[in-house]
């Protein structure tokens, strides 16, 4: 169980999707927060960026309308604190989530003006926060309602894509829903790589055979039998936990083989984007294009840089 989970909201019934889902979390705390950026304040007529009495009210008024989606809350036996702050957005989001466990938001809301400006924002926090990050992106949040079923782990053979197992298995217990590891083998890449490296002038296999099959049955058996060792480590000990290795473009097969109900666990890297693991742009694809939620942990190696666009 989650002890402490920030849910950042716009005003956007969009952005009210994220409350759905995280109280399906069964959580101890629930924050609501809400964030509104200062450049928004100084382009209101007649407002001065000082006038601390107008922030007032308007923090008054934000706070009454969190109040309105806690309260619901609070009567189906949750406790929930809310909190309104204003300030760069994702910095505030990421200072206030220092002491939660998990953040759960989407990344649309407020029409197009503010799909580019909360969107952006919940990319920020991703890449740049220290807190496990669970988005919920346009199209996805219509799916927020019904009870995540399985939990989906990409992983490509590295240390980077493993550390996201630890939140996996959390989230499964949670949830009570089973566990799928899943690794992509591009079997054209492995033929490319291995022609590379065939001798100048080699000649192709008597009869016609495919010199490459052996290749691609042993790339495909080391993938399948990599994640049976994952999935027959300690942290599946109780959790019903199942592997599968597809074969073709990692992005493309991985993407496709999603359900609306699936929750996606993966790991990204900060500096200013998301690492490029041996399976290339699959993180950013599923970032993107997922048709469920997508949980992102971020990179221990990668804490502490400073937060930038």
């Amino acid at each position: 169980m989650y002890r402490r989970i920030l849910v950042p909201l716009d005003g956007s019934d969009a952005s009210r999707a994220a409350v759905v889902f995280a109280e399906q979390l069964s959580c101890e705390h629930l924050v609501l927060l809400r964030v509104e950026a200062d450049r928004h304040l100084q382009v209101l007529p007649g407002l001065s960026g000082a006038d601390t009495e107008w922030k007032n009210r308007h923090a008054e008024r934000i706070h009454g309308e969190l109040e309105s989606v806690a309260e619901p809350l609070r009567q189906r036996g949750r406790t929930v604190e809310v909190e309104v702050r204003f300030g760069d957005v994702a910095g505030q989001i990421i200072d206030a989530a220092r002491s939660a466990e998990l953040i759960v938001m989407t990344t649309h809301g407020r029409g197009a003006a503010g799909r580019a400006i909360f969107g952006s924002m919940a990319d920020r926090v991703a890449r740049h926060g220290t807190t496990p990050t669970l988005l919920l992106r346009r199209g996805a949040h219509a799916t927020a309602q019904a009870t995540p079923r399985r939990v989906v782990v990409p992983l490509d053979g590295s240390a980077l894509a493993e550390r996201a197992i630890p939140e996996a298995e959390k989230l499964a217990r949670t949830l009570e829903v089973p566990v799928h590891l899943v690794r992509a083998v591009d079997l054209d890449q492995v033929v490319a790589m291995l022609r590379e490296r065939a001798p100048v002038g080699a000649a192709p296999a008597p009869g016609g055979d495919d010199p490459y099959e052996g290749a691609r049955l042993e790339a495909e058996q080391q993938a399948a039998t990599y994640l049976e060792e994952q999935a027959s480590a300690p942290w599946a000990e109780g959790l019903n936990v199942d592997t599968e290795v597809l074969k073709g473009t990692p992005a493309f097969v991985m993407l496709w083989s999603l359900k609306p109900d699936d929750v996606v666990v993966m790991t990204t890297h900060g500096l200013g984007g998301y690492r490029r693991w041996a399976i290339g742009s699959v993180a950013e694809k599923l970032i993107r294009e997922s048709p469920g939620p997508v949980l992102l942990v971020r990179d221990a190696a990668s804490n502490g840089q400073a937060l930038a666009e």
